[in-house]
């Protein structure tokens, strides 16, 4: 079971990778379009120009999902590095159910944002789907790390850093 979840875990990394090159190549798209349509032909596209912020939190938010499945996001481990490898353990498998339970509820609360977006601006509300999606994704690996129980990976990254 848990290694069918990792495999999709990976399937779902896969997808974000692709996105971001899609994302990041639409953004240097629009810039460069929106800087030669206002230079040369004097016409500034705004609905282009109000893209590009949504781009960058996409960029921002899948590659943040990213780096949770890496494990490379920030962490505050300045206590751990003194304890002993049992507690680090069980430390990652507290860290990993209250990940998921945030995550969890911030999903709940992203689903009504998405719904109040669409009725505010229509279709371009739905750019906003981005945060549901970032939630469950996160909520699903700190799930999948929790159910794989207390490893001795966790260990392993605090006496690497030292």
């Amino acid at each position: 079971m848990i290694h069918t979840l990792k495999r999709l875990d990976d399937a779902l990394a896969l997808i974000e990778k692709c996105v971001i090159v899609l994302c990041f190549s639409l953004l240097v798209f629009f810039i460069v379009f929106n800087i030669l349509s206002r230079n040369f032909f004097h016409l500034p596209s705004h609905k282009i120009f109000e893209a590009g912020p949504n781009l960058v939190l996409w960029l921002a938010l899948l590659g943040a999902s990213l780096a949770l499945k890496q494990q490379r996001h920030i962490r505050l481990e300045v206590v751990l590095r003194y304890c002993g490898n049992r507690i680090r353990q069980w430390a990652a498998v507290a860290v990993n159910l209250f990940g998921t339970v945030v995550m969890g509820i911030l999903l709940c609360t992203s689903l009504e944002f998405v719904k109040n977006e669409t009725a505010m601006f229509g279709a371009w509300g739905w750019l906003s789907i981005i945060f549901p999606f970032f939630f469950s994704v996160a909520a699903f690996r700190y799930l999948v790390r929790f159910a794989s129980g207390p490893t001795s990976d966790a260990s392993q990254r605090v006496k690497t850093v030292r």
